[in-house]
Parts: C-alpha cells; structure tokens; sequence
C-alpha cells in the first residue's frame, strides 16, 4: 500500500495512498519530518451508475446530495429514513440487514450490495454485520471524503514518504534489504533462530533479538508450522498510460463502480493529487480490482487483465481508444482480511500459538489480520516501540506482603452468599449486547432470568469518561468512512442514559433478577447509587485507577474485581484501597482480557493462585468461546461465573461472538446447580447410593461347608 516506483513518463502507486489523520501528534511528526513531501488538499470522489456510464451520485452520502437525486428516487429514500427503525439495526445479523436498518432498502440497494460483492466477493448477506456500522455516514452537506481531517498524498508517490524512512534508518547506521524475500524460519520450541532469504543466504536470530513481522498472518503461520485457514482478498491494479492531460472530470479524483459487468471497482487518476507524478500532456489512470488466491482472476494473464480493463474503461467513457498508449498491472495478494462470522475462534488461537514467541511482534494489516492504513501503521509502530524498550516495568509477579487485607470470605450479593460451600453465582453479562436497544435490553433481561441467572449485569459511562479520543486503539482504528469505527464512536452508539438505566433496573425487579453495572467514571458511581444498585462490577481496565476503586469502596455495596492485565502486586494494591474505605466484601474474577480468549491462554489455575493468596472468593470472567472454561473453572472451585449474554451469536457488535445464547447459559446454570454435590467433602467413604451394591455384589469371605 505504499510503494512507488517509475513506468514510462509516470510514477505509478499501489492505490494511490492518501495519508490522513485527526491525531494532532501524528500530524506534527508527519510535517516535521515529511512535511516537503506532501501535498495537501481534499479529495473527491463519485459512484458511477446508469447503463450508459454517465449518472454521478455524489460520494460521501448527504441530505444536499439527495436532494439532487431524481424526484421518484429523493421521495422514497427520505420516506425509508423518516420510517429507520434502530430495534432493527440492533438484531441486524447480516451486513444487508444493518445498512437497511440505517437507510432503508434504496440506499442500500443502490451503493451498498454490488460494491462490497466486487470487494469481498461475499453477497451482504454473507458479510458479518460488524463491518456495517461505518460503511454510511449520511452527512448534512456535500463535503470532501476526509472531512475534517488533515489529508495529503506523496509528492512523488506514496513511497517518497517511505524513501526517507528508509535514508534515515542507514544513516543511523541501519540496514534495509530491498527486494530480498524470506523463505522460512528455522526455529525450536518458542524461539525463531534463523531467517532463511533468497539466495541461501542465512541471518541467526539470538533468544533476545526482537522479529517484527508485517507479512500475512498464514504465512507467518506455514512457516512456524501452525495450521491456519485465514485469508485475504487481493487487489490487482491495473495502470493505463493515456494521451491526454486528464480523464477523469475536473474536480475529481477517483470513481467507484459497482456494475458486476465492469472489471473493476474503483478508478483513481494520480496526476489529479499530484501533477508531480505524470508529464504535463499526459496522464495514467489505476483501476482496482479484488480477487483471491486461485480465482479465475488470479489465474488469467497480466496482458489480458490489461486488455479487459482497457475494454471497460473505453465502455464507461472513460478512455478513447485512439489515446491508449500502454498498460501494466501490478498484485498485492493480501490487502483485505476476510473475516468471516467465525473468524475470531481460529485469530485467537493462531495469536496465542504465535505469542509462544517471545521475540515475535506481528504488525499492520496482515501481520494482525486487520485492515490498518499507514497512519495506524505509524502509530502502531510508535506504540510497538514504547512497548519494547519499556517491556519490563509493569509485569512484576510480587506481592508485598503474605497476607493482603483482611476481607470476607463469603460475600453476600444482596441476600445470596458466594463462597465455599455455597452454590456458585452465575452472571449474564449483557454489557454492551443490548447494541443500544432499550428493547434488546429488556429481551436480555426476560431471557437471562428464564435462564435462571443469579445476576444481569450492564455497562455504564459516559464515552467522554469511558475512552479517550486519543486513546492507542482509538488511533488504531480508521476515522474516515468507509472503515471501521473508532472505540469512541461504537461507545457513544450504545451509551445508555439514566432514563435506560431506570427501565432496566425497575423491569428486572419486577422479573427477580439482580441487576447492577460496572461504572466507568466518577458520575456513573453516583448514577447506579440514585437507581438503587446493591453490587458492584469493576473492569479489569480499572483495576490501577484507584479514584473510582475508592468511591466504589465508599459506597460499601459489595465489589466483583476483574483482574485481566494484572499482578499479583496490582491486585493487593486494589484490594488494600478498598479495605481503606472499610469495605470487606470483594469477590475477585480471573480473566484474560482478549475477545475472544484462546484455550491455550485461559490460565485457569490462576483461580487456584488467587483463592491461596487472597483467602477470598474467587471466580471467572469468561471471554472464551463456549461455555468448557466456565465449567472448568466451576470444577476447579470458581464460586462464581460472569459469561458474556446475547440473544444472537451473528448480531452486529464486538461481544456477541463470544457470548452464550440462552440455551447455553441454561446449560451452564444446571451444571452451576449440580457441581458442589459433584464436588462433596472430600471425604473418602463409602456413600448410601453403593451400599446395595456393596450388600450384593462386593466380595466377602463366607462358608461354602457346614462347620462347628
């Protein structure tokens, strides 16, 4: 996605790339240090429609570009979006019922089914809704595509950026092998030893050496001999030299095009971001092109795929077949993840298969299996290093002292104990599943209670107080349409206000159900106290903020600590601020704090590790996919569960993947029911049910003679 290189009079692109951002950091370093570089402006587009090839629908979406549709169309599209149902996008379980939830079934229709098909080669009903909530951004007014944001393209192409990267890495005395490939890694049990390139040439890999990887996961995978079914569509671009000063019209600078006739779906003009890519009479255009691997596509020659694009550019009016002067193409197998609707389960087993070795770091959009531009790549790599080089600081495994804090040892949730020897307490984590729903959320609520859960539990907080805008994986995630959306946005989507939070609770009094929440913020504290909350939840997240432990603490209502990402050391540091404020009813949660969590890092004993340290009651917060590590966990003396609720595996949202629908739970909350009589005293004897058995069929010494 960020090379250059010269053809003929032009200098070609893989895109071309547009650098953007809103990240006020990235911008400085970026103009710092490229700054002569760029070429900064806004960038405009268009979806291309009618069987001639010449309707121009103005792309982002906007009322103002509505009102410009013809008059039969405007009307039928405002009635669907006066008549948008949200309950509807919240039980969305596909990528075409989301976006016809948003906008209505004409919008979707006319820019939102034959596109994704040509990009993921998927129908949408196929595609996970996860992608959906970003797809649409119906803006008031015609505007540029990175409204608001810094913007800019490469002088000389999108590698003259990665130039100097590469100049200022040799003059630190770095080395940068261009064009050289890797053939495979030598390696034992958790460690890398040798990379293998081209031309038997062999570099040793020392135990304590950092491997940073940006190539696709599943070859990573085949060279460490991990089994991986992942895949990613490519991208075949296709450049035609023309003889002309321009072709696309004034004004724009890339096309979409959804027709399934036409070969590719977007066409974009180089010398309309930079003129310093192309003589001034003439131009190239790149016309994109999704396949996968052994398509029919990939199988087809570089010379027909140019003759094809050059039919299809001259058939949508593009280009005349006199100004034609030459055609190249250019392939990027692995561009877009595809990730299907169980692609979690197999990612988090390859991650944790791939985390045996310490030395490995994957990074970037194949190396993650996540679509990341280069703005998220520079600020990846800029985290990646303060991880690095500061790796040791916060992973102790100490405690202090032998014995933390004096806490109790059965902890009463409003009149139910949890502890030894009483009946392990089971939550359904509806957290974020209501999608935003008032009416999900009260379906939630019916179904966990007819589940027979001890417990609903929520999420509460402003997103202004939840995330920072500027938090890591905030900047992670793409801010422009057509990407995902930020954490800040997904959180403000589903943010419940107190009138919510009223509803929930008073209806799951009425059902009998325990409800309460995990806060997030200082306000969230004091809005679960005016609704009566008898518990606590606190996130893993919050373990180290010892303000909102300490006003929690105050309010001496019973506290569940998740302890994802943490110490031993961190854990007591919590405990004593809680024991501070004379709160001795904390129950703690072993969690791993991945979504979904791989077997292979479940760490379970780790329930054992807590009971021995702390002398308290100890359960799970279970991220897996299943209900097995719940029922482990209870075997192992967890006395108490929190597994992730849903009505629908497939619905639209981060959780639901690793959720439990309600048959699930019901299984898990039998087996809660069953497991101390299971388990016993412990006390090898002879027990009532074989004493028949014993009278009947044990052997025994007896008289088979007459004797004195």
């Amino acid at each position: 996605m960020s090379r250059s290189w010269q053809w003929r009079d032009f200098i070609l692109d893989v895109g071309p790339h547009i650098y953007h951002t809103t990240d006020e950091l990235l911008i400085e370093f970026w103009e710092k240090e490229f700054g002569d570089l760029f070429v900064k402006g806004d960038f405009w587009c268009k979806n291309v429609k009618g069987e001639n090839f010449d309707q121009y629908f103005d792309y982002p979406l906007s009322y103002e570009s509505i009102a410009q549709f013809p008059s039969n169309i405007k009307q039928t599209i405002l009635d669907e979006l006066e008549k948008a149902n949200p309950e509807e996008k919240a039980r969305a379980q596909n990528f075409q019922e989301y976006i016809r939830a948003m906008v209505g079934p004409t919008i979707q229709q006319m820019f939102f089914e034959n596109y994704p098909q040509k990009i993921w080669g998927l129908t949408t009903k196929e595609m996970t809704p996860n992608w959906a909530p970003k797809r649409i951004e119906l803006r008031q007014n015609i505007t540029p595509f990175y409204h608001g944001q810094w913007s800019a393209v490469g002088k000389y192409g999108t590698g003259c950026v990665y130039d100097r990267i590469y100049e200022k890495i040799i003059q630190m005395g770095g080395t940068v092998r261009l064009g050289q490939g890797l053939k495979a890694l030598d390696h034992l049990v958790g460690i890398i030893t040798k990379l293998l390139l081209d031309g038997d040439e062999t570099i040793s890999v020392a135990p304590n050496d950092v491997v940073i990887s940006t190539i696709p996961i599943g070859l990573m995978c085949r060279f460490l001999g991990i089994p991986s079914n992942l895949k990613f569509r490519g991208v075949i671009t296709v450049y035609l030299a023309i003889d002309q000063e321009y072709v696309l019209p004034d004004g724009l600078h890339w096309l979409y095009y959804d027709h399934p006739d036409i070969i590719f779906h977007r066409i974009s003009e180089q010398k309309r971001f930079s003129p310093d890519t192309a003589t001034p009479d003439k131009t190239c255009i790149s016309a994109e092109i999704s396949y996968s691997r052994g398509d029919a596509l990939d199988r087809t020659s570089d010379q027909d795929i140019v003759t094809r694009v050059l039919e299809d550019a001259i058939r949508v009016g593009l280009v005349k077949r006199t100004a034609y002067i030459d055609g190249c193409l250019n392939r990027q197998p692995a561009v877009y993840p595809l990730q299907h609707r169980d692609y979690q389960h197999e990612l988090a087993q390859i991650q944790s298969q791939l985390g045996e070795f310490n030395q490995l770091n994957c990074i970037g959009t194949t190396g993650e299996f996540n679509y990341a531009d280069s703005q998220i790549l520079f600020l990846k790599a800029f985290d990646l290093v303060d991880l690095l080089t500061d790796q040791y600081s916060d992973f102790s495994q100490t405690k202090r002292r032998e014995y933390a804090a004096q806490l109790n040892r059965v902890v009463h949730l409003n009149t139910t104990p949890v502890g030894e020897g009483h009946r392990p307490y089971i939550i359904a984590e509806a957290g974020l599943n209501h999608n935003g729903s008032q009416e999900l959320a009260l379906k939630l609520i019916d179904t966990a209670a007819d589940a027979g859960c001890n417990a609903i539990k929520f999420q509460t907080y402003t997103s202004a107080n939840r995330i920072s805008g500027k938090i890591k994986t905030v900047r992670y995630a793409e801010t422009t349409l057509g990407e995902q959306e930020t954490l800040m946005e997904m959180f403000q989507r589903l943010e419940f206000n107190h009138k919510n939070h009223q509803i929930l609770f008073d209806y799951a009094k009425e059902k009998g159900i325990e409800i309460f929440s995990t806060p997030f913020d200082l306000e969230s504290v004091d809005m679960l106290e005016s609704l009566g909350i008898n518990l606590y939840k606190i996130a893993s997240f919050d373990i180290v903020n010892l303000p909102l432990l300490r006003q929690v603490a105050q309010t001496q209502k019973p506290i569940i600590l998740s302890t994802g990402m943490s110490t031993l050391g961190q854990i007591e540091e919590a405990l004593e601020t809680i024991r501070t404020q004379g709160n001795s009813n904390v129950i703690l949660l072993h969690c791993v704090s991945a979504y979904p969590v791989a077997p292979e890092n479940l760490n379970l004993r780790a329930i054992e590790t807590l009971k021995r340290n702390f002398n308290i009651p100890v359960g799970l917060s279970d991220h897996s996919l299943g209900i097995m590590a719940s029922q482990t966990a209870l075997a192992l003396g967890a006395n108490i569960i929190e597994r992730h609720f849903t009505l629908d595996r497939t619905m639209e949202g981060p959780d639901h993947i690793l959720s439990s629908e309600p048959e699930e739970m019901r299984a898990l909350v039998r087996y809660a029911g069953l497991i101390n009589q299971m388990l016993g005293d412990g006390i090898k004897k002879i027990e009532a049910c074989e004493y028949n058995m014993s009278n009947t069929q044990r052997k025994r010494l007896y008289i088979n003679q007459d004797i004195k």
